[in-house]
């Protein structure tokens, strides 16, 4: 194959990379979590949980998740520490925020709470 082709094979196939920017250990991480909270069979849920972050990191970017998660996560750490997340301006708006992409992409991937 000569080098322009290659290239624009490359570059094609590089394209969906691009629209979805969340690292596979990101990936990882949600999916193992996800089945550690469910009561359902391991692997039912591995189909499943991976269906939703797949869902989440088609609505949002990564940085924008981290952030999100960040804030909904941080709020239940007691005293000074969380009180600096639970006292941010919008971050009753990010937590909401969080928690409709959560809720989503459950509904969108049948998993049941």
């Amino acid at each position: 194959m000569n080098s322009a082709r290659f290239a624009v094979v490359l570059a094609l196939n590089a394209a969906p990379a691009l629209a979805n920017d969340f690292p596979t250990i990101a990936r990882v991480e949600y999916v193992l979590q996800c089945m550690r909270d469910s009561k359902a069979p391991p692997q039912e849920m591995v189909y499943k949980c991976a269906c939703a972050i797949d869902h989440i990191a088609g609505k949002i970017k990564y940085d924008d998740w981290i952030d999100l998660m960040t804030v909904a996560q941080g709020t239940s750490i007691a005293g000074e520490r969380g009180g600096v997340l639970r006292d941010m301006k919008d971050g009753r708006k990010m937590i909401s925020g969080y928690r409709e992409l959560q809720a989503q992409a459950k509904k969108a991937c049948f998993i049941q709470d």
